[in-house]
C-alpha cells in the first residue's frame, strides 16, 4: 500500500505548481475566523455609536441591528492580503516581475479607497451626485499600473457577420476609450451590488457567487492537474514550473479572491436571514472594488462583465427610476405583508407619456405590474428592481390599501400595498434563494458564452 502524502508535502506540492494558492486558502480560513470574531465583539460598539437601523421587512421587532458591519470584514480582508505579500513576492523562488507587485499594491490602495467611500456614505449618507465620481479616483492607481504594464486596449472583431472583419480587420484598438471603459467598469462594479440590495444576505451572497465563479475561471487557465499530480509524487526536490503571462495574471486574481470568499462567508453567516447585522454600503463598495481590481489587473474585464449579468440587468431595469423618468422612492425594496413579501409600488401621478410607455413595455414583459383605478387608468407601478421583478414573475400581485390620491409635494411617493388573496406566499428567505439561483444560472451562462459561444464568434 502506498504511503499517504503528509499535509506539509501536499502544501508544498500545490505551492510549487500554483504559487501562494495554499497560503491564500489558509488565509481565507484565518480571515473567516478573524471576521467572525471581529463582528461578534464590535457590533455592540457600532450600535452604541448610533450606527444601527431597523429591518424594514421585520415589523414585529424594534431591535436595533448594527450597520456598517462590512467594515470589520473589509479590514480583515485587507490584513490578509498584506500577510500574503511576503509569501508571494519575497524569496528567489517566488519573486516575480516587480510590475506584478506594483499591481498588487495598487489594488490594495483602490480597495482601501472603496472601503473608505462606503463607510463615509454609511455615516454621512452622501448624495449620489457627489459620491458617483469617487470610484473614478479610486480606480486611478489600478489604471496607471495597467497602462504602465502595457495592457491591451484592442478588442477582437467577431467573425459573424463576415463583413465586420472585411471592414474593420480582426481587431480594433480603442486606445484611450478602452481606459474609459475600464473606469466605467470599476464604477459600475462599485455601485451595482449596492443597487441590487434590500433583503438579508443578498449583497454578500451575490458577491460570493461572482467571486467563486471567477475563481473557477482562473483555475481553468492554471495547471491544476500538475498540482494534483505533484501531491502523489514523492520527489524530494519540488521544482516550480515556469508560468506564462496568462497563467500569472489568473494566479494573481485567484490569490486575491480566495481570501475574499473566506471573509465574505463569515459576514454572510451574520447577515443571512434573519440578519443579526447589516453590511452597509461599506461592504457593497468594497466588494465591487475587489472584483473590479481582479478583473482589470487580471486582464479579463470583459469576462468579468459576463458574471455581472444579473447586476447589469438590474441596472438597466432600474435606469428609468435612477434617471428620474419614473418616480423613484427612497426605498424600493419589497414590502412585508402577513409573513410574505409583496412588490413595493410607487405613484405615477403627472408622469410623462414616456414613463407610461416604459411601464407598458415592462408590464408586457411581466417585469412590473401597474396599479390602476377602477376606470383602468394607470396611477402607479411596482418599483423597477430585480427583486420586485422576481416577485411579479412568480405571480405575486400587489393590491392598494389606501385611496389612490396624488402624494403631497416632497413626500415619498410610496403606494401602501398588500398581497392579493390568490398570490403565492414568498418569504424573504425564499426570495434570497431565487436571487442566488439567478446568479448561479448567470454564471453558468457566462461560462457557456466564454468557452463555447466565443469560440464560434471569435474563431
Amino acid at each position: 500500500m502506498g504511503v499517504s502524502p503528509s499535509p506539509v508535502h501536499v502544501f508544498l506540492s500545490i505551492d510549487a505548481a500554483l504559487p501562494a494558492v495554499p497560503a491564500a486558502v489558509v488565509l481565507a480560513v484565518v480571515g473567516y475566523a478573524v471576521t467572525h470574531v471581529a463582528i461578534k465583539y464590535s457590533r455592540d460598539a457600532f450600535v452604541a455609536r448610533g450606527l444601527s437601523g431597523r429591518d424594514l421587512l421585520k415589523p414585529w421587532t424594534d431591535r436595533a441591528v448594527p450597520e456598517c458591519m462590512g467594515l470589520p470584514a473589509a479590514a480583515a480582508y485587507l490584513f490578509m492580503l498584506v500577510l500574503l505579500v511576503p509569501v508571494r513576492y519575497l524569496g528567489a523562488e517566488t519573486a516575480q516581475d516587480p510590475g506584478e507587485l506594483a499591481a498588487y499594491l495598487s489594488a490594495l490602495l483602490s480597495m482601501h479607497a472603496g472601503m473608505l467611500l462606503g463607510f463615509v456614505d454609511d455615516v454621512l449618507d452622501v448624495r449620489w451626485r457627489y459620491k458617483l465620481p469617487i470610484p473614478f479616483l479610486a480606480s486611478i492607481p489600478m489604471l496607471v499600473v495597467y497602462i504602465a504594464a502595457g495592457g491591451a486596449t484592442s478588442v477582437v472583431v467577431p467573425a459573424f457577420p463576415p463583413f465586420l472583419r472585411d471592414v474593420l480587420g480582426t481587431s480594433v484598438d480603442f486606445g484611450v476609450l478602452y481606459y474609459c471603459y475600464m473606469l466605467m467598469l470599476a464604477t459600475f462594479c462599485t455601485n451595482c451590488i449596492n443597487i441590487l440590495a434590500g433583503i438579508n444576505g443578498v449583497e454578500v451572497g451575490q458577491a460570493i457567487v461572482i467571486a467563486l465563479s471567477v475563481c473557477i475561471n482562473d483555475l481553468l487557465y492554471l495547471d491544476v492537474r500538475g498540482a494534483v499530480r505533484g501531491v502523489f509524487e514523492q520527489d524530494e526536490e519540488l521544482k516550480r514550473t515556469a508560468l506564462t503571462d496568462v497563467e500569472r495574471r489568473h494566479l494573481f486574481s485567484l490569490n486575491m479572491l480566495i481570501p475574499f470568499v473566506g471573509v465574505s462567508a463569515a459576514l454572510l453567516a451574520w447577515n443571512r436571514w434573519p440578519a443579526r447585522v447589516f453590511v452597509g454600503d461599506t461592504y457593497c463598495y468594497f466588494a465591487g472594488m475587489v472584483l473590479a481590481a481582479a478583473g482589470i489587473l487580471g486582464h479579463y474585464s470583459k469576462t468579468l462583465l459576463l458574471f455581472f449579468a444579473p447586476q447589469v440587468f438590474n441596472f438597466v431595469l432600474s435606469a428609468p427610476q435612477l434617471f428620474a423618468i419614473v418616480p423613484c422612492p427612497r426605498h424600493r425594496v419589497p414590502r412585508f405583508d402577513d409573513g410574505a413579501l409583496v412588490p413595493s409600488c410607487v405613484y405615477m401621478h403627472n408622469s410623462s407619456p414616456l414613463a407610461h410607455g416604459i411601464v407598458a413595455v415592462l408590464e408586457a414583459l411581466r417585469l412590473v405590474r401597474s396599479i390602476r383605478t377602477d376606470d383602468g387608468r394607470v396611477v402607479g407601478t411596482t418599483n423597477f428592481t430585480l427583486l420586485n421583478a422576481l416577485l411579479v414573475l412568480r405571480g405575486v400581485r400587489p393590491q392598494c390599501i389606501a385611496p389612490l390620491n396624488p402624494p403631497e409635494k416632497n413626500k415619498d411617493p410610496i403606494i401602501p400595498v398588500r398581497r392579493t388573496a390568490d398570490s403565492p406566499k414568498i418569504t424573504e428567505h425564499d426570495l434570497w434563494r431565487m436571487v442566488m439561483g439567478v446568479q448561479v444560472l448567470a454564471s453558468l451562462g457566462a461560462f457557456a458564452i466564454r468557452y463555447w459561444l466565443a469560440e464560434l464568434i471569435f474563431p
